[in-house]
């Protein structure tokens, strides 16, 4: 049995090789372009990143901000029990995805569920504010709602 390979010149070989490097550096540049312009429009269209505070003291700081996939994160603080001046992250510091609200246009939500209620803060820009509407139903039946406004 006869093996029958191509007879390419070097020339070829040469240019096959440079027109692969070529596809490969456009598809590179086309990638990072779009990635760069998705992150800077997803920067500019939400307008929630920050760090927000209150004087509440249940609710006396949010931090809001852009994870690399474009998704909004955030993570809520009270004031310590032990010490009014400090914050205490809620939910061991754990972040929590935000989602968009199907009830407030532009608003974004978090659950957190806790053994004894389960709660929902929505985050809705307001001006130069961040209203923050806090939604606890007890496991008792009660239901507690009160709206915290936060400033930078």
């Amino acid at each position: 049995m006869t093996h029958v390979g191509s007879a390419r010149s070097p020339a070829s070989r040469t240019m096959a090789l440079l027109i692969t490097a070529a596809l490969t550096l456009s598809l590179a540049v086309t990638f990072t372009l779009t990635s760069a312009k998705q992150a800077a429009a997803c920067l500019s269209t939400s307008k929630l990143p920050g760090k927000w505070y209150s004087s509440n003291d249940r609710l006396s700081r949010i931090d809001v901000w852009v994870s690399d996939s474009c998704g909004l994160y955030m993570r809520a603080y009270s004031k310590c029990d032990y010490d009014a001046t400090k914050n205490c992250s809620w939910d061991g510091g754990r972040s929590k995805k935000l989602s968009p609200s199907r009830y407030v246009a532009g608003a974004q939500y978090a659950k957190y569920t806790w053994n004894n209620a389960s709660e929902q803060l929505r985050l809705a820009r307001d001006s130069a504010y961040l209203s923050v509407q806090d939604i606890i139903k007890w496991n008792s039946g009660k239901e507690e709602n009160f709206t915290v406004r936060m400033h930078k």
